[in-house]
């Protein structure tokens, strides 16, 4: 149903390409260049493209969650970043839709 965010997933190849497209954004917005970007779960929520909530694995046991935007051009988008403190989100934090940041 548009709005809402589907099940959690385990990420694929697509979703792994989505993460590496939006790096350098992410690299900014962490402020450092992390060891490891993996992603390794994920929700799509269906709105005018298609909102990604990414769950990606950084190293050191450290995680972050990702809301990208795929426009149905195909243009790619970081929307924002949750990573919590220091230590990042945890590992089985469970990916929610968040805002735009």
């Amino acid at each position: 149903m548009p709005g809402e965010t589907g099940d959690e997933k385990e990420a694929t190849p697509e979703v792994q390409a989505l993460v590496e497209q939006v790096k350098d954004d992410l690299v900014a917005a962490l402020g450092q260049s992390p060891a490891t970007l993996q992603a390794t779960h994920f929700k799509t929520q269906v709105v005018a493209g298609m909102n990604y909530f990414v769950r990606v694995h950084l190293g050191d046991d450290k995680h972050v969650h990702l809301r990208i935007y795929k426009h149905f051009s195909g243009s790619v988008e970081l929307h924002g970043v949750r990573h919590g403190e220091v230590g990042g989100v945890g590992a089985h934090e469970e990916l929610q839709y968040f805002e735009q940041n």
